[in-house]
Formats: structure tokens, C-alpha cells, sequence
């Protein structure tokens, strides 16, 4: 039987795979999101819609070879291959909706931190390259390398025939690019290649940026030795003292890669040149790499102090509590894949050509597209909705525990601005009882009240999921969800959390509401108030629990102000 002591015990598990799901999805494709999560974990598929263009930045006139790069903006081509006497870029658009892969996280930033773990693993088998490469394998020839193993998977399959199949493999940087697999497929067509390359200045430069071009330019020509063959190495024989443009390009490549972020909310909007398609997740997130997981578990376990159920134990600072919950809430940006065991590696691959083959079916996909479930729509219009109120409630219910020294006229006032906005979250689901909850009820009454708990429990969870809801309604048994049930799974358990935590205090607060605030009465009685205070700290620490749980932590980062317009 649900009661208000019920709800406020509901436990979190953080040791469950459900919010980093929830957000691995919530942040496909978006730049900010993923700058605070650089190490990604999934591959979703993904289309490039008609029309749109995308820009290829090079050393010489000659046409790319295939893969080679798209950019998705001319700044980021021109950032990379521009400031040169030689640069030229070129100008593709697609002439069809083509489909593609997407790598979630910074997977196009070239390093050993954990950001290109996932494409090393399905390609390689570990993280470190190719067996007995001595060098290291993040220089820009062994991106020609990635490159061509993707795509040649691809096309071993069957999967790149164009029109039909995956044409391009989406990963992010400091902007997004499309690793383009076949330059000779009608699925793109050239717009324009022109020499962008810019007179000398007439003297020397002493820009205080000048040591970073150096120290490009060295990594740059450390890295043009070739040692796949086959591709032929540009001419880096450039003078950067003299071009004009070499440290304004980066800022430029910069500023227009930002633009997406809000000075609000960091997590920016997703990328407007690439769609998703809700036909499937490949997630390490997923339950079924159970030994894969154990290992994040268990070193999760021991570093957040965290019970076998997953349930964080607080100590006696509460210093030390506010530290770990804002690690906890962070804690999926020091999350890496690392190595697998074979078992989990076997199981990626196939799951990765599972997906991939529904895709590419082009009977399958028109099929089961009209009835897909929109995963990615539904996490954020769940992220929309509660996002920044919840982060708001617990920063109100702090505000509570420093209500000018507890006195009553501030009380009262403070309660009724928190009574008004938990409110506004239940509203759309809630059903308010007109008595008081007390232990002399009967089993009548505490059944009715259980009952209509219940209820508002349900409506929440079921508030953001209305295809789910229409689905259920009308007993579809088709093969509608083109995605895995974890997904799903996840999202469940995200509301759930949700819903408990604010129906719980939301129940507390209106029976303490209705207790001492509904008359005209004053808290004179010192231990009634501090009765109150006990009941907010209760209530913010629940909150603070939640919101570390969901680690919606991109959500909640803020510019201090807005830029100026000289400033990114």
C-alpha cells in the first residue's frame, strides 16, 4: 500500500544502466552534450537529408579519393586544410535522403582518452590499433586506415550499394563530418571546388598564436609519412608566418561549431544537416554486456561508496554529500569503454550488423519507419519537461534552510512559492485528496488514498509516452519498436524515478501544507519549526539524489552572461 512514508523511501539505484541510456539517446547528435561526454558508447543510425551540403577541404584541385571527409560547415574544412598557398575547397550536396552511421560522443577527436575506443574495438578488437603497430595510432594516416575498414565492412556485407544503403559514417569533433565512403556514387553530387588560398602578408607575424600554428604544423608534417600506402601525402610546405588568416580560421571554425550551444543550457540543439532514424541503438550501455558493465559497476561501487543495490551511503559532512553528488551527476564523462572480452566483442559486431541489415532492407526499413516508436523525440521532450524545474526545485528547497533565520513570515511565504511549484510539475497527473493523511485512518480510507497514488504514479510515468500508450492501447503486435527493449527499459525507469520522487514530496508537502500553513496561524512553537526545516532537508536531499541520478549535468552548466559579439 503506497503512503506518503512509502514514497519518500523509494531508493535509487546508481548502479543501474537506465539514465546513462536515457542520455546516451537524449544526446545523439548534439555538440554541447557531447563535448561533456566525449567518450561514446553507442552507434545509431542516421540520415543525410536532400539537398544538404557539406564542404571538403584539401591540398591541391584533384578529387577526393574514396573515403575522404565532409565537413558539415565550410569553417570546420577550411579550419583544417586552409591557410595554405595550395587550399582548395569543394562544395558536395546530397541529391537523396542517404543513410548513415553515427558514432555518438567526440569520436572524431583523435586521442587515447577514451574518445575513439568504440570505432577501435569493433575495428581492431582493442584500443590500441592494429597488431604490431608501433607508432602511435592517432596520427592522421591511421584515420585513413579507420576509414577504410569501416567502409570495407560496409560494402563486405552488402551494406554501401547507394540509394539503399549506409553511404557515410557521422562523428563529431569540434563540429560534425561525414566520413564519405564512395565519391563515385550518384547519392552526392560536386557543387563547386575553387582555390581559397589568400595572398602573403609582407612580413613577419608575431601573433601570441603563432607557437600554436608552429606546433600544428609540426604534428601535422610528423603525421604525413603514409605507412598504409595508397594515398598520396600533401605538400606541407607552408610558410605560416606569413599567411594571414592561419590563427582567425581556428576562431572562426570555432565560433560557428558553438553556435548551436545556448548561454542557458550548454547541451546545445542537435545537428541540423543530419537526422536521426529511430531504427535501432547499439549501446555498451546495454544489460546485455553484463561483463562489460560489472567492471564500470564495481569501480563505481567503491569509489561513490555504494551498496550492492546500487544505493548511495552518506556519511556525517554534508560537505563531503554535496562533492559526491555533483561526481555522481558527472560521472559519465570519465565513463570509457575500454577493452572487451571476446564474448562482448562477438556480441557488438552482431549486434551492430543486425541493426545495420534492418536498415538497409528497404522493404523492412519502409515497414517498420511508418511504426517506429520516436525514442529520441520522446527523451527529450522528457529532458524539456523537467530538466531545468527540477534542477529549480532543488535549488528552492535549499533557499528553504537559510529562510531568514526561521522566521514566520518568511516560512509561510517561502512554502507558498514551493507549494506553487511542485504544483505546476504534478498538475498534469496528480489528484489532490481533500483530508489530511493520519495514522488513525482506516482500510477503507488508506486504500483510497493508496488507490489514487497509484493512479497519478501511473498517469505520470505514461505523461511523456503516448505512442507507447497508443501502442498498448491498441494491442500492436507488429514489430513497431525498431529499436531494443532496453531503451524502452530505460525510459521506464527514468519516470518512474522521476514520478516517485516528486509525488513523494509533493504528498509531504501539501500534508504539511494543509497542517500548519491552510489557516491563519503562526508558527510560534520554536521545535514546530524546527520540525519544518528537518522536512526540507529531507526533501532537498531527495531531490539532489534524483537530479544526480539522471546526470542531466549539460542541462545544468550556464554562461555566467552572454557573449558579446566579438566573443564565443
Amino acid at each position: 500500500m503506497f503512503t506518503t512514508g512509502t514514497l519518500a523511501q523509494h531508493p535509487l539505484n546508481f548502479s543501474s544502466p537506465a539514465p546513462h541510456i536515457f542520455s546516451s539517446v537524449h544526446g545523439l547528435l548534439r555538440q554541447g552534450y557531447n563535448t561533456f561526454f566525449p567518450n561514446g558508447f553507442s552507434i545509431a543510425p542516421c540520415e543525410l537529408p536532400a539537398f544538404t551540403p557539406f564542404y571538403h577541404g584539401w591540398l591541391n584541385d584533384e578529387p577526393p579519393q574514396s573515403p575522404e571527409w565532409l565537413a558539415s560547415t565550410p569553417e570546420m574544412a577550411y579550419g583544417i586544410m586552409g591557410s595554405t598557398q595550395n587550399s582548395f575547397l569543394s562544395t558536395y550536396v546530397t541529391t537523396r535522403p542517404v543513410k548513415c552511421l553515427y558514432l555518438d560522443g567526440a569520436s572524431g577527436a583523435l586521442g587515447e582518452n577514451g574518445t575513439m575506443d568504440m570505432q577501435m574495438l569493433f575495428l581492431y578488437g582493442n584500443t590500441t590499433g592494429p597488431a604490431g603497430r608501433q607508432s602511435n595510432p592517432y596520427f592522421l594516416w591511421d584515420e585513413y586506415d579507420r576509414a577504410k575498414r569501416m567502409c570495407s565492412w560496409l560494402h563486405e556485407h552488402g551494406f554501401d550499394i547507394p540509394g539503399t544503403g549506409i553511404e557515410g559514417i557521422v562523428r563529431m569533433s569540434a563540429g560534425f563530418e561525414v566520413i564519405w565512403c564512395n565519391f563515385s556514387s550518384p547519392s552526392i553530387q560536386l557543387v563547386s571546388r575553387f582555390n581559397v588560398s589568400v595572398p602573403l602578408l609582407g612580413y613577419n607575424r608575431t601573433s601570441s598564436l603563432m607557437p600554436y600554428s608552429q606546433k600544428r604544423s609540426r604534428a601535422l608534417l610528423a603525421s604525413s609519412q603514409n605507412p598504409q600506402g595508397g594515398l598520396p601525402a600533401p605538400d606541407w610546405d607552408i610558410d605560416w608566418e606569413h599567411e594571414p588568416f592561419v590563427a582567425s580560421q581556428q576562431w572562426d571554425w570555432f565560433t560557428i561549431m558553438s553556435s548551436t550551444y545556448n548561454p542557458g543550457d550548454l547541451a546545445s540543439i542537435r545537428e541540423p544537416s543530419i537526422r536521426l532514424l529511430d531504427a535501432g541503438l547499439v549501446s555498451l550501455y546495454s544489460p546485455q554486456y553484463g561483463h562489460h558493465l560489472s567492471s564500470l559497476v564495481e569501480h563505481e561501487r567503491e569509489h561513490f561508496n555504494l551498496t550492492l543495490e546500487g544505493r548511495w551511503q552518506s556519511d556525517e559532512s554534508q560537505k563531503s554529500r554535496q562533492d559526491v553528488m555533483r561526481q555522481l551527476m558527472r560521472r559519465r564523462a570519465s565513463h570509457r569503454v575500454g577493452n572487451m572480452n571476446p564474448q562482448d566483442l562477438d556480441r557488438l559486431r552482431l549486434d551492430l550488423k543486425r541493426m545495420v541489415t534492418r536498415v538497409v532492407s528497404a522493404d523492412s526499413y519502409r515497414s517498420r519507419s511508418r511504426h517506429a516508436v520516436p525514442w529520441s523525440r520522446i527523451c527529450d521532450t522528457i529532458v524539456n519537461n523537467f530538466a531545468k524545474r527540477l534542477m529549480h526545485l532543488q535549488r528552492l528547497l535549499a533557499e528553504g534552510l537559510d529562510c531568514d533565520g526561521g522566521s514566520t513570515v518568511c516560512t509561510i511565504r517561502y512554502f507558498a512559492s514551493l507549494r506553487e511549484r511542485i504544483h505546476a510539475l504534478l498538475m498534469p497527473f496528480f489528484e489532490y485528496s481533500t483530508t489530511i493523511e493520519t495514522a488513525s485512518e482506516t482500510p477503507d480510507q488508506q486504500e483510497k488514498r493508496s488507490e489514487k497514488t497509484l493512479a497519478s504514479l501511473d498517469r505520470c510515468k505514461r505523461r511523456c509516452l503516448p505512442a507507447l500508450q497508443h501502442r498498448e492501447a491498441s494491442k500492436t503486435t507488429t514489430k513497431a519498436s525498431i529499436t531494443y527493449h532496453f531503451v524502452e527499459e530505460a525510459i521506464g525507469e527514468v519516470m518512474d524515478n522521476i514520478c516517485t520522487v516528486l509525488i513523494g514530496i509533493g504528498k509531504s508537502v501539501e500534508k504539511t501544507w494543509l497542517q500548519n500553513f491552510n489557516q491563519p496561524t503562526h508558527l510560534s512553537d520554536r521545535k514546530q519549526q524546527e520540525t519544518l526545516r528537518i522536512e526540507f532537508r529531507t526533501w532537498h536531499d531527495q531531490m539532489e539524489e534524483l537530479n544526480a541520478w539522471l546526470g542531466w549535468a549539460a542541462h545544468w552548466m550556464q554562461c555566467d552572461r552572454l557573449c558579446a559579439w566579438n566573443e564565443a
